[in-house]
């Protein structure tokens, strides 16, 4: 992994403690991608289900188990927030690390991705930090089911929840791109705005680029499916297609004699079908 030296956004953003948090926020991510890449070949699995999965869990355990030893540096979820983990907390300059995969494909520049929607009321609140604004309380449709004191006291949670996220001061995205095939390619943080709950859009006021890694599937033994071919027979002669065979004529068989029967009257008229003037259906 390569060396990270703090720029001029990140120390005005963590002061002292920017280049070592630097470097360890890069180093947790990437053990985060190593774990899930280790998930991936044990599960032996086509797809990159196994991979997805782990990192959702990893990239929370190794971003705060990288950072443990950074002066100044706390974990801690705020009361009240349906979060499985805690968040990376930087308490001397009152900052929260937000980690966040945007993309599993290199097709997908980091402007361009979108947060999966709907959003969650923790990163609607969390990314309205990163832009230094307070977050709005919408209702959600299963609010509507409330009476008036159960709602006034979910929105009084919910606002002291916000209240207690505000406190951090502001939050810091760490994001990457990564996938097994082409390994961590994109790694870094900044200032990141929710500007629409809608689509998901993210607005970048400030990136800085962190230290990725190289490692993927193919670094690991993992093998590469061989392509398919047609399978020809042992004796070197090649089959065409099944159809191409030539026919027996009769086949053996020879049609059922058809019982004499009068022939129909002139006079009798035909059947008329339901239809168009043509006579179609």
């Amino acid at each position: 992994m390569g060396s990270y030296k703090a720029g001029e956004w990140a120390q005005q953003r963590f002061g002292a403690a920017a280049a070592d948090l630097g470097q360890a926020v890069a180093a947790g991510i990437q053990e985060a991608h190593r774990l899930a890449l280790l998930a991936h070949l044990g599960s032996e699995l086509s797809t990159n289900d196994a991979y997805g999965a782990a990192l959702m869990v990893t990239q929370h355990e190794q971003l705060i188990a990288a950072t443990a030893d950074v002066q100044g540096v706390v974990a801690r979820k705020p009361a009240g927030v349906k979060s499985r983990f805690p968040y990376v907390v930087v308490e001397d300059v009152s900052v929260v690390l937000m980690p966040w995969r945007f993309t599993n494909t290199r097709a997908t520049r980091r402007v361009d991705a979108t947060m999966p929607t709907p959003v969650s009321h923790l990163r609607k609140t969390l990314l309205s930090l990163g832009a230094g604004a307070p977050a709005m309380t919408q209702l959600v449709l299963e609010q509507s089911t409330l009476d008036d004191d159960q709602l006034e006291a979910q929105l009084a949670e919910e606002q002291e929840i916000s209240a207690q996220l505000a406190s951090f001061g502001r939050v810091v995205t760490v994001a990457f791109g990564s996938n097994p095939t082409d390994g961590l390619f994109e790694l870094g943080w900044g200032d990141a705005e929710l500007i629409s709950e809608d689509t998901g859009h993210v607005f970048w006021h400030l990136w800085e680029s962190l230290p990725a890694s190289d490692l993927r599937a193919a670094g690991l033994g993992v093998p590469t499916p061989a392509p398919l071919r047609s399978v020809d027979p042992v004796d070197g002669s090649r089959v065409g297609r099944f159809d191409a065979a030539p026919l027996n004529e009769d086949l053996g068989l020879a049609a059922r004699p058809q019982p004499v029967s009068a022939p129909l009257s002139e006079s009798q008229p035909e059947v008329e079908q339901a239809g168009d003037e043509d006579g179609q259906p």
